[in-house]
């Protein structure tokens, strides 16, 4: 595992922990369960932009930034994930099933955001 890989990891960690105050328990995965349980990310999903303009992103992420900090989150720290779509996404969390992901994902678009739910990326 690189360095940048690692920082990563610990950066959505730091942010689970963060978001998990907000979401209701679910019983803990244990034995081979959680070996092979997939983790699902939420991402806070933003503006389209002009992919080829780096001013165009920086907004796009500035807009994101400020919509997730108004709805009331505080990241320790901002992973950015841009795919084929074109549009900002901003990781907030990760959580270890679905179900709690797609709870957490509605709590969350209560509060105005727009959020995607999927699996981590491994």
């Amino acid at each position: 595992m690189n360095a940048t890989t690692q920082h990563i990891e610990q950066a959505i960690e730091r942010m689970t922990q963060a978001l998990r105050q907000t979401a209701l328990p679910d019983p803990p995965l244990s034995g081979p369960e959680l070996n092979q349980a997939p983790s699902w990310w939420l991402l806070a999903v933003g503006d389209h932009v002009d992919a080829t303009s780096l001013e165009a992103r920086d907004q796009a992420r500035e807009r994101l930034r400020s919509q997730v900090l108004d709805a009331g989150l505080q990241l320790q720290e901002f992973v950015w994930v841009w795919d084929e779509t074109d549009r900002a996404q901003l990781v907030v969390t990760t959580l270890p099933t679905r179900e709690r992901a797609e709870r957490v994902a509605e709590r969350l678009r209560q509060r105005g955001l727009d959020i995607r739910v999927t699996p981590e990326m491994k």
